[in-house]
């Protein structure tokens, strides 16, 4: 079940800001924005509980906290994204910047917070996801 969930969030994490993207581009960001996050984060909440009723399980109470945290944080950041497209700020700003600040929050976390050692696979990692966020910066 882990494995389907991970895969599942995955995938769908890069579809939300495709989204934003596209209702910058046509100029209905600031109408819509909140609107389409609304139903794209209903979308992923009745998608998990499916997959639970299927499992024939109940969330655990810590399951549904995190995800429940995780979710606002989500709506927080995608919310100011699609501000930021609405305002006129340009996608190769806009995407670059949350990005990188993703990375680097989590890069900082597990060092100094977890203590975790990074190896050859994480230094790999996070390389290349310095090079996408730079690619995704030029014009």
């Amino acid at each position: 079940m882990w494995f389907r969930l991970m895969m599942i969030a995955f995938v769908l994490n890069g579809l939300s800001p495709f989204g934003l993207k596209i209702l910058a581009s046509l100029g209905l960001a600031d109408r819509y924005t909140p609107l389409y996050l609304m139903f794209w984060y209903l979308f992923g909440g009745l998608l998990i509980l499916v997959l639970y009723a299927r499992a024939l399980r109940r969330p655990s109470r810590p399951d549904v906290l995190v995800g429940a945290g995780l979710g606002v944080f989500s709506t927080c950041g995608q919310t100011s994204m699609g501000l930021a497209l609405a305002h006129g700020l340009p996608g190769n700003v806009v995407f670059p910047v949350a990005l990188a600040g993703g990375l680097f929050v989590v890069v900082l976390t597990a060092v100094l917070v977890f203590k975790e050692r990074i190896g050859p696979a994480g230094i790999a990692g996070i390389s290349l996801g310095i090079i996408s966020i730079a690619l995704l910066s030029l014009n």
